[in-house]
Formats: structure tokens, C-alpha cells, sequence
């Protein structure tokens, strides 16, 4: 009887994830990426949320319930934009006071595959 490996043979792990190996560093750097696209898309949410809400109150024709709903959305968006960027504007400050470099906490690097220029 054949045992698993005989019959799926050895599988390599995929190019990207030697970024992620099991040392610390692939641990920070994962971490790193998952904050850096979920503050993305909180600040896309809260954008699109904004933009509806917009149009929500525009077109509510002078309903006062429409209306208070829809400027409830609106400072509701705001304030998830400010908090949004502050968190930002922290995380510079704290890697400048602790580190020496705003971009200490958050570097703008994305880790994926690497790219060669072609002569």
C-alpha cells in the first residue's frame, strides 16, 4: 500500500510565502501587510460610505427623517475617516520619538514577489 507522500509527491511552498517564514521577521511582516490593507480598506469603506450618504441627503427632498439619517451617516464617516488618519499621523509620531524615522512603524514597502528589470 502506497503512503501519501508516495502518491502526492513533495510539495514545494508557493514563491511568495518564503517572505512569511517561520521567523519572527515573516511574522512582523505579515502583521505589517494585514494592518496596512485593513486601514485601506476602512478608509475606502468610509469614503464610499460618505459619498452615499451625500447623495442620501441631496436627494431626500426635505423629509426630516431622511435627512437626519443621512447627516447621521455623514458624521458617522467623518469621524471613521479622522479616526483613520490620526492613527496614521500617531504611528509617525511614536516611530519618530521612539525609533528616529516617521516611516519606522509604518513602511510603505509591500512584500511580494520580487521584480527584475530585463536589460
Amino acid at each position: 500500500m502506497a503512503t501519501w507522500q508516495e502518491l502526492l509527491g513533495t510539495i514545494d511552498p508557493p514563491q511568495n510565502v518564503v517572505a512569511y517564514s517561520a521567523d519572527t521577521a515573516g511574522l512582523i511582516r505579515l502583521i505589517s501587510n494585514v494592518l496596512k490593507i485593513s486601514v485601506v480598506a476602512a478608509g475606502v469603506f468610509g469614503l464610499i460610505n460618505l459619498v452615499t450618504a451625500g447623495i442620501q441627503w441631496a436627494g431626500a427632498g426635505g423629509n426630516p427623517e431622511i435627512i437626519k439619517q443621512a447627516s447621521s451617516r455623514i458624521w458617522m464617516s467623518l469621524l471613521g475617516l479622522i479616526i483613520v488618519a490620526v492613527a496614521f499621523v500617531a504611528a509617525g509620531v511614536i516611530g519618530l520619538l521612539f525609533f528616529g524615522s516617521a516611516t519606522a512603524i509604518i513602511n510603505p514597502v509591500v512584500f511580494g514577489p520580487e521584480t527584475t528589470s530585463t536589460p
